[in-house]
């Protein structure tokens, strides 16, 4: 999770320390985030709209500065880390391609010279 997103939401789950929705000012979330990262009004809607994309928190309404919020969650999940493919699929895949490729050269090369010689024949039997 990026630092601005996880910061909004701890933000969120302090302040909704008793349960239910809390009124939040845009200020609060900014001192929320640590040192380092943008602290624009957009990246605090950004995070809030990924976070009730995500069914993290549910936001009911949104008026200039006030965001009322709610966390649905205890904690934000884990992100699920990519998985390397393995080297041996890559390894068949460049080998495949490097078959392809001397079929259809070999292909071409052969069909010019079938087509250059059924001109030659049409030529001389002229």
């Amino acid at each position: 999770m990026d630092a601005i997103y996880t910061a909004v939401f701890e933000k969120i789950l302090s302040s909704c320390s008793g349960g239910g929705y809390a009124i939040i000012d845009s200020a609060e979330f900014f001192d929320a985030i640590p040192d380092g990262g943008r602290k624009a009004i957009g990246e605090v809607e950004s995070a809030l709209k990924y976070l009730q994309k995500t069914g993290c928190i549910d936001l009911k309404y949104a008026r200039g500065n006030l965001y009322c919020v709610c966390p649905l969650k205890a904690a934000l999940p884990e992100e699920p880390k990519a998985e390397e493919p393995c080297t041996t699929v890559i390894q068949v895949k460049e080998k495949m391609n490097k078959r392809c490729l001397a079929f259809y050269s070999l292909s071409a090369f052969l069909g010019g010279a079938a087509g250059s010689l059924i001109v030659c024949i049409i030529a001389a039997a002229l």
